[in-house]
């Protein structure tokens, strides 16, 4: 079994075609998309029709869940602006894989048929699209959750006969193993390398994800004997063509991000 992951491709169509032409040599047998898939200042429409003519599985992210469920005057600047631009067909799609009643958005999903029993799926942890699974804000940046903090998050939501999660959300590329049977992977974000949040935590009420590099990530999942065995993927790709879409709408904080994956300090 050879899994390829993707995760938080935010409406950027370039990097996303460049990760699409890096798995056409890998002998991939299915690709799994984590979520976050359309939200942003980019090319959320073109980038829904480019998704909805792949043979790929779709989890719902936080985003997609927003855009569908919250007024537009609710929603923040990214999703009012994806919001705007789609048309029914790609709402239709949407809901058809995040529809915001599903119970499944707050849970580890699980296609045995595609992925093999023992194979779990979620857009940010088990218990919340919105959280972390392995990484913990603290102070302005985000660090490696340590093993209780996973542990805590998972609250015995996952099947013991799973032996891989796949999570996404925080944009950060990793491969943790919690035990000697669990490897936890995120592959990071397609789309967008660095952020900031003002969402209040415990030790943090405004953090950073920075990635350093403005490539776009993905990660590679193998299956060999009882073990998974992963590699995370950075794919340069022709980023400037983002940012300046970024720039003309009014995002700098996005271009600058985009550039560089590092976020802009004031």
């Amino acid at each position: 079994m050879r899994l390829a992951f993707v995760s938080d491709i935010h409406g950027n169509l370039a990097a996303l075609d460049a990760v699409i032409a890096d798995m056409s040599h890998r002998k991939i047998q299915c690709v799994v998309n984590l979520g976050d898939s359309l939200s942003g200042p980019l090319l959320p429409l073109e980038t829904a029709d480019r998704l909805q003519h792949l043979p790929w599985l779709h989890v719902a992210g936080n985003h997609e869940r927003q855009v569908l469920r919250l007024p537009i005057e609710r929603q923040n600047l990214s999703d009012a602006y994806t919001s705007a631009q789609l048309n029914p067909l790609v709402k239709n799609w949407l809901t058809a894989h995040a529809d915001p009643s599903d119970p499944r958005l707050h849970k580890a999903q699980i296609w045995p048929e595609q992925l093999g029993r023992d194979v779990a799926l979620c857009h940010g942890s088990p218990r919340s699209d919105i959280e972390y699974l392995l990484e913990t804000p603290e102070g302005e940046s985000a660090r490696l959750a340590n093993v209780t903090e996973i542990e805590e998050r998972l609250e015995g939501r996952l099947p013991e006969h799973i032996t891989l999660l796949a999570c996404g959300h925080s944009h950060v590329p990793r491969a943790v193993r919690l035990s000697s049977k669990l490897l936890i992977i995120n592959p990071g974000s397609v789309g967008l390398p660095a952020y900031d949040d003002d969402h209040p935590y415990p030790f943090s009420k405004f953090h950073r994800i920075e990635n350093g590099s403005p490539d776009a990530r993905y990660a590679v999942v193998e299956k060999s004997g009882a073990d998974w065995r992963c590699e995370l993927i950075s794919v340069p790709y022709n980023h400037e063509s983002m940012a300046l879409l970024a720039d003309e709408r009014g995002r700098p904080d996005w271009a600058h991000a985009l550039r560089t994956g590092w976020m802009p300090r004031v």
